[in-house]
């Protein structure tokens, strides 16, 4: 299956100039963790980095700063693995593993975000197949007892 149907379309972005304040309150608005962090490229908008918020609490306590001080260039994750919607969630899963991280921005073939994979989102579909095999070898246990 190719991670495009996988991943969450619920797309949060924030531009690389924006005041971490405003990334801070659309987390906190969205109920999210991660935000995909976009700068423009001929007016597309292209992933630039990504900022959780375990970036943001590392960021303050290593800089002892206020959040008025610190910008997203310097608190976000730059150059994440970015992965494309065409792809197969199984080579999508050996290069998260590869780069040591639990999601990723999905673009599209232009490099435009189209979602946010994570490793949650993989394992809740791979838990669904799993569910899906066991009420077949349970329908066959019943027909053939």
């Amino acid at each position: 299956m190719k991670v495009g149907d996988t991943c969450s379309h619920r797309v949060i972005s924030v531009s690389i100039g924006s005041s971490l304040i405003d990334a801070v309150t659309q987390m906190y608005g969205g109920r999210v963790g991660t935000v995909i962090v976009t700068r423009s490229v001929a007016g597309q908008p292209v992933v630039a980095g990504i900022l959780t918020d375990r970036d943001i609490v590392r960021a303050q306590l290593g800089r002892v700063a206020d959040f008025s001080q610190l910008s997203i260039a310097d608190t976000m994750t730059p150059n994440p693995l970015v992965v494309l919607a065409s792809e197969d969630e199984r080579e999508v899963l050996q290069k998260l593993r590869a780069r040591g991280v639990r999601r990723a921005p999905v673009v599209d073939e232009l490099g435009a975000p189209v979602g946010l994979i994570s490793v949650d989102d993989l394992l809740q579909h791979l838990a669904g197949q799993i569910s899906s095999l066991a009420a077949i070898v349970a329908s066959q246990s019943v027909s053939s007892a």
